[in-house]
């Protein structure tokens, strides 16, 4: 057996199995544990896929409508928290509507809801790739009611999208990796980027709207790597700002089930064993919140360990920054995450320091400063890059669940 499969990563501090079970639950619970019907010490539990995660399987074939075919694949674009703060409102066969839903804002973490916006994009990039796909041309209105500000959410329409059919329409390769498509949260390995991956990547989108930089240089990232940290200490000592992240994490598969939104240990790469002990033993939510609690120091050397082994980190940024210029940036960094895909990357948003509350502008500035960004410019997406196994999906709510009523 390898040795990396007799040991435990609680949030990178690794122990034997032996001695952690020793430590954690003593010898008659692990008598106990090891009677459990199912239970294995090289597998934990059940491995039975999750209901939560079925949507990563596509559309059903059973499905003949268009729209519900295309929200399908939709819905398994990136956002925030994993909030998918979709509302979709069906207008005839071939109409319908984009709107944010108000109910699933993230005010701590994200006040004027600009990531909430990029998250309206990637939905759209994958909806129009999708359409492709399956014979069709998108028609989008942007704000087809009216643009409102950074201060507010509206009750109007992100878009309103109409579906033509066209026979023999271009279809984009990067379809097919919607399916495969992940945020993936592990430690990336030790291997560097290569020159014809950083340009496929440029070419993922026209970047003169919306620049994209991508820095492999070591000391570079050493620094990027500090200012992750430290925002992240940020973030977890706020405790508005840390209850908001604590809401979305799933702690166990009980809760991934349920509310099918959210990320949890899994989506870290801590499966089988680990993630059971993990779950079992370590983390609880009523635990979670003090700034000085393990699920806090666990994060923020999770964020330490995660910037640390990025191959290079990527940003994109906007001269101006409307809801249409995030709706737009959420649409090139989903061909990002797609290309990303194709090239055999892993990519995860790595961007508490970004967030737009008081006690980040501080190093935020910083930031801004260090990358040379000018005056009235905005970062809206930084991300790292390099290379990972694979982890499980993060869920997704059934499609009906985003269709209006």
């Amino acid at each position: 057996m390898d040795k990396r499969d007799d040991e435990i990563n609680i949030f990178n501090e690794t122990v034997s199995r032996r001695d952690f079970i020793k430590r954690a639950i003593g010898r008659s619970a692990v008598v106990a544990l090891l009677l459990t019907p199912g239970f294995s010490i090289f597998n934990g539990c059940s491995s039975m896929p999750l209901k939560a995660m079925g949507g990563w399987n596509g559309p059903s074939s059973e499905v003949e409508d268009i729209r519900i075919i295309l929200l399908s694949y939709a819905i398994l674009a990136p956002n925030p928290h994993n909030k998918q703060s979709w509302i979709i409102e069906l207008k005839d066969p071939f109409r319908f509507d984009l709107y944010v839903d108000q109910e699933r804002l993230l005010p701590e973490t994200d006040p004027p809801a600009r990531q909430i916006h990029i998250g309206q994009g990637t939905f759209l990039e994958n909806l129009d790739l999708a359409a492709r796909s399956n014979g069709y041309r998108t028609n989008i209105a942007y704000f087809p009611r009216g643009m409102y500000s950074n201060n507010i959410v509206e009750n109007k329409p992100v878009a309103s999208i109409e579906l033509v059919k066209e026979p023999g329409i271009d279809t984009d390769p990067l379809f097919d990796e919607i399916l495969r498509r992940q945020s993936n949260k592990r430690e990336y390995e030790d291997k560097p980027l290569l020159q014809e991956q950083i340009e496929g990547l440029k070419k993922a989108y026209d970047t003169g709207t919306y620049p994209l930089t991508i820095t492999t240089d070591p000391i570079e990232r050493k620094k990027l790597t500090e200012f992750l940290v430290e925002a992240m200490r940020i973030e977890v000592s706020k405790e508005s700002t840390h209850a908001e992240t604590i809401e979305m994490f799933r702690f166990n598969d009980e809760e991934m089930e349920k509310y099918r939104d959210g990320f949890g240990v899994a989506q870290s790469g801590i499966t089988g064993f680990n993630k059971f002990m993990t779950e079992t033993f370590f983390l609880k939510r009523d635990k979670a919140l003090p700034a000085d609690s393990s699920f806090a120091k666990g994060a923020v050397k999770l964020t330490e360990k995660q910037a640390a082994s990025a191959a290079a980190f990527a940003w994109i940024t906007s001269r101006t920054n409307t809801r249409l210029d995030q709706v737009m940036v959420g649409r090139a960094y989903e061909r990002i995450n797609l290309m990303a895909t194709a090239l055999g990357l892993s990519q995860h948003p790595i961007s508490q320091v970004l967030q737009e509350y008081p006690e980040m502008a501080s190093l935020q500035k910083e930031l801004k400063q260090y990358l040379r960004i000018p005056d009235g410019h905005t970062v809206q997406m930084l991300f790292r890059l390099g290379y990972a196994d694979p982890v499980i999906n993060a869920p997704r709510r059934q499609v009906r669940d985003f269709i209006k009523t």
